[in-house]
């Protein structure tokens, strides 16, 4: 068959493809599979992601959306180290002292005394020259010296406790409470449209205390708290926003706190996902 191609082609004036004409086709084959497997591959991972987008879309029509908030926190340990050494050098000092003595020592006086004349005798020891000596005595200092003990020197350890600052750098995660309450503006809405009716209220009125409990909800202020331990500060704030805009008076529209309490704590709840 390949031999009957041949002939066709050199009938037809075509030149037979020779081996680099073949191996080009080869390599040119090979990209083209290469190009289809990705695009096989970017077709499947976008067909997953749009399947997982769907998914959330549907989780978040049939109930609360719930975004976590993180933070880290700063925890401080003890642990014993090594702060150094205290060296205690001890020196060695020469000083002159001076001690008062008394000494005693004898000395020669020669003196000539006058005695009644005698006959000389034999033993006078008369008309003779010579030396006569006298032995002298006498004391003479001595100085020795002790060593005595005059003192202590105590070196103990003592345990002592400050107070320090240790500070560090913590992350915290911080959330969008505006795009947060948009993303359960329309459960507010139904549910107001479900239990709002009695108070003759359309939804544009009781939104903004929907929004103010949903806001304190994700106030620093008042994390770890219940609604009735903070409903005093949401009061008192809603009541001095109600007199600045009507001039002095504690009301806004004829509302007052205790007819619009039910909206508050809704949203607070509902950002509490109670």
């Amino acid at each position: 068959m390949s031999g009957t191609n041949r002939r066709d082609d050199e009938t037809r004036g075509i030149e037979a493809p020779g081996p680099l004409d073949r191996a080009l086709d080869r390599d040119r084959n090979d990209r083209a599979d290469i190009l289809e497997s990705g695009a096989e591959r970017t077709t499947a991972h976008g067909t997953s992601g749009t399947r997982q987008v769907g998914e959330a879309v549907a989780g978040h029509a049939g109930g609360d959306v719930r975004i976590p908030v993180a933070e880290e926190r700063l925890s401080v340990g003890k642990r014993e180290v090594d702060l150094g050494e205290v060296d205690v050098r001890k020196t060695v000092t020469e000083e002159e002292q001076t001690i008062p003595v008394t000494l005693r020592r004898e000395e020669a006086r020669v003196r000539e005394v006058s005695v009644d004349e005698r006959p000389l005798r034999e033993d006078d020891d008369a008309f003779n020259e010579g030396t006569i000596r006298m032995q002298l005595r006498g004391e003479e200092a001595v100085v020795s010296k002790d060593a005595v003990v005059t003192g202590e020197v105590v070196i103990d350890k003592e345990t002592v406790t400050e107070e320090r600052q240790v500070g560090g750098t913590v992350r915290k995660q911080h959330i969008d409470v505006d795009q947060a309450y948009q993303q359960v503006r329309g459960d507010f809405e139904r549910t107001h449209a479900t239990t709002g009716g009695a108070t003759s209220r359309t939804f544009a009125q009781a939104e903004p205390h929907y929004r103010s409990g949903f806001t304190a909800a994700h106030d620093e202020r008042y994390a770890n708290r219940e609604f009735e331990d903070i409903e005093p500060d949401l009061r008192r704030e809603y009541e001095t926003r109600s007199a600045t805009h009507t001039g002095g008076t504690a009301t806004s529209g004829g509302d007052n706190w205790e007819q619009l309490r039910h909206e508050v704590r809704e949203g607070w709840n509902r950002a509490r996902n109670r």
